[in-house]
């Protein structure tokens, strides 16, 4: 990872992915025969459901995901999903679930019958889920938006829906390898509508092939005429094991990466003219209308219990995950229904938060917008004192601003968060990610 000073990287317009969760995946060490002593979670937690199937290999997607060609895995994997879950029931049972998302991969593959097994299946452990969840979330592609489908869903519990449009420039679509147009994007937007959906999630991408800053400014243009509740940017960053980044030698119509900070720019002055607040560095959201609970709780410390290949769980002290291979999604898979099925407990790799990287960890979360008081009350340090010169370089260079209770990013710290998250990495996440990023 480069030690060039952060105002240096900022001139530069240096680029680092968002960072959503940390310490990253790349830190977690195998283990074997994982169980459940010691292993603390919060009173209230998170759930997620991770279906690994597509129709598509979308070019710059690093997700684990498969095509199911001959439609015979999904069964199977729904089974050994319902299985997994009756293993958590002492911890689900006990627990307040304040969120539910079904993420992938496309969870929209889930015929209804397929998805109410699953819900009936959370019920039957948590009678209550559906009283405390406050968002009841899934993932889709526009093309599988169907009326009757997803007023199923939404009979289901379903209350926020995430769509993944990407562009709605069509020839930027087909360098993706997608399937929808902008007409079957806009057309999936007005049936969300008739469904009665009220939280509809728009993800755009920044930095795609063939995009410009015309383009993207057009693509926001014709999305904020059909005003979804929410709306996502997400900057594509060349992952090694993507069709982008295995191409990306010979790719000459792409952003730069001050092109990148700028199309973030033209967003935010689009999305704020247009009655949306800031509700963190890269999302935007109608007023009381918006949100990702999801997201917000993780960073408020909550833990999340995730189901099925490749997920994740956060525990107060332990990030581990199930079967994953980054080269043969489709071995992750199977393996995982099979050590399901064997009654063994899918979990391959794991990492143990010690008190330092707690305390990154919620830097990280928190940078946004920090209470101080409450960092030295749980730390025992002040965060001045704990990162003196990242302090003083964010008050220096307008990158936050602070009172005597909070620090803040200012709208220049939001552009270049991912870049001062970067900074509070521990040298070993620092020299694990550094392998980890393409050259």
């Amino acid at each position: 990872m480069t030690s060039k000073p952060l105002a240096k990287q900022i001139t530069n317009f240096d680029f680092y992915p968002e960072i959503y969760v940390y310490p990253s995946p790349r830190t977690y060490s195998p283990v074997s025969e994982f169980n459940f002593d010691n292993i603390e979670f919060t009173q209230d937690i998170n759930v997620y459901v991770h279906i690994p199937f597509c129709k598509q290999i979308c070019t710059y997607c690093g997700y684990l995901k498969v095509v199911d060609s001959k439609g015979t895995l999904i069964s199977q994997y729904v089974d050994a999903l319902i299985k997994e879950m009756y293993m958590y029931k002492d911890i689900l049972q006990n627990a307040n679930i304040k969120t539910l998302h079904f993420g992938g991969g496309t969870p929209s593959l889930l015929s209804s019958f397929e998805l109410a097994s699953i819900m009936t299946t959370l019920v039957n452990i948590n009678p209550n889920i559906l009283n405390t969840a406050d968002e009841i979330s899934i993932e889709t592609t526009p093309e599988l938006v169907e009326l009757k489908k997803f007023s199923e869903y939404k009979n289901l519990g379903i209350n926020r829906v995430s769509m993944g449009l990407q562009t709605l420039i069509d020839d930027e679509i087909k360098l993706c390898k997608r399937h929808n147009s902008s007409a079957i994007s806009l057309r999936a937007i007005e049936t969300l509508r008739k469904v009665g959906i009220s939280n509809i999630v728009i993800d755009l991408m920044i930095g795609i092939e063939g995009q410009t800053l015309k383009s993207f400014e057009e693509s926001v243009r014709i999305l904020l005429k059909y005003k979804p509740e929410t709306v996502e940017l997400y900057a594509v960053g060349l992952m090694p094991n993507t069709l982008l980044g295995i191409k990306k030698s010979s790719l000459k119509n792409m952003m730069t990466t001050k092109e990148i900070y700028q199309c973030h720019d033209i967003g935010r002055e689009l999305f704020l003219n247009s009655g949306y607040e800031q509700d963190c560095h890269n999302r935007y959201i109608i007023p009381n209308k918006g949100s990702f609970f999801q997201e917000d709780y993780v960073f408020a410390g909550l833990s999340l219990i995730g189901f099925g290949a490749g997920a994740r769980t956060y525990a107060k002290s332990v990030h581990y995950r199930n079967n994953y291979y980054s080269k043969n999604h489709m071995n992750s898979i199977v393996e995982y229904i099979d050590d399901v099925k064997s009654n063994i407990l899918p979990v391959k790799s794991a990492t143990f938060l010690n008190s330092d990287e707690k305390m990154r960890q919620y830097i990280i979360y928190n940078i946004e917008s920090l209470n101080k008081k409450e960092f030295k009350r749980n730390f025992n340090i002040s965060l001045r004192e704990q990162f003196p010169a990242l302090y003083s370089e964010l008050i220096e260079l307008n990158l936050a601003q602070e009172d005597w209770q909070r620090i803040w990013l200012t709208t220049k710290g939001l552009s270049f968060r991912d870049l001062i998250c970067q900074q509070i990495f521990s040298d070993k996440v620092k020299q694990i990610e550094e392998e980890y990023r393409p050259k």
